[in-house]
């Protein structure tokens, strides 16, 4: 979820070099939707635009991008898809906080699924450690930038109703995280669970479970009243550890 202007990343990332002129705001990021981008390039801190849903440049075609929306940290490196991007084309990624969904035993065999919203504690924008990459379209030879996020196990707030949570970097991280140059075992320091106070979540309504709905009343606490169960009788559906992260659909 993205509503932070282009100006306001700037002053926030104290930008040198600005490649989109505006960040349309957006209630629902859905996969494959631009989302906005921090970059270094010859020392300059520049904001961008990626295209989220990562296509490696060996693949044969653009739609591989739906499935690789995120990246687990602990297998990041080897993958083929995912591992040159993350030794050389690392960003961040800014977001006002994201939608999670919390399986919830219902009696049926796919359950319910409850959302809630995440964001930080300091009312800052979030910023998650990504990757991203660039793909020729060899058809009419143009490049489609696209990327990531990053995904470790969830800190104490979200593994009530996750058990997987995006890298949250703090400003001191950023210089290694976007450093090309950095060594990997300070990188992979960096991919670990947000601290507790860091960040807060709460309900909200389940409208934001269609990417149709886009507006900001998707991020208005669900009052006590309209939830759809009471916290007390709520109880987690225990998830796969080696689920895909794709599941994890709404990180912005």
């Amino acid at each position: 979820m993205a509503t932070t202007t282009a100006e306001g990343l700037v002053k926030f990332f104290v930008i040198d070099d600005r490649q989109v002129d505006d960040v349309p705001p957006s209630y629902n990021v859905a996969p494959t939707d631009p989302v906005p981008a921090v970059v270094r390039y010859d020392g300059q801190m520049v904001l961008t635009e990626f295209r989220w849903g990562l296509v490696p440049f060996w693949a044969k075609d653009r739609s591989i991008g739906a499935r690789m929306i995120n990246a687990r940290s602990e297998t990041v490196t080897v993958k083929k898809a995912f591992a040159e991007s993350v030794e050389q084309r690392r960003c961040l990624l800014p977001a006002d906080g994201f939608y999670e969904w919390e399986k919830v035993d219902d009696g049926t065999k796919r359950g319910r699924r409850l959302p809630w919203f995440v964001r930080r504690t300091d009312g800052n924008p979030m910023v998650y450690a990504g990757i991203w990459s660039s793909w020729r379209d060899r058809e009419n030879d143009t490049r489609l930038l696209t990327c990531s996020v990053l995904t470790t196990s969830a800190n104490e707030v979200l593994s009530p109703i996750h058990d997987r949570m995006p890298v949250v970097l703090e400003r001191e991280q950023w210089e290694t995280w976007l450093d090309p140059q950095a060594d990997m075992g300070d990188v992979r320091e960096l991919l670990a669970p947000a601290p507790d106070d860091a960040v807060e979540r709460y309900r909200v309504s389940t409208r934001v479970n269609s990417v149709a709905n886009n507006s900001p009343e998707l991020l208005e606490p669900l009052a006590e009243d309209d939830q759809d169960l009471p916290a007390s009788l709520v109880t987690t559906v225990d998830t796969d550890p080696a689920e895909d992260d794709a599941e994890q659909t709404s990180l912005f």
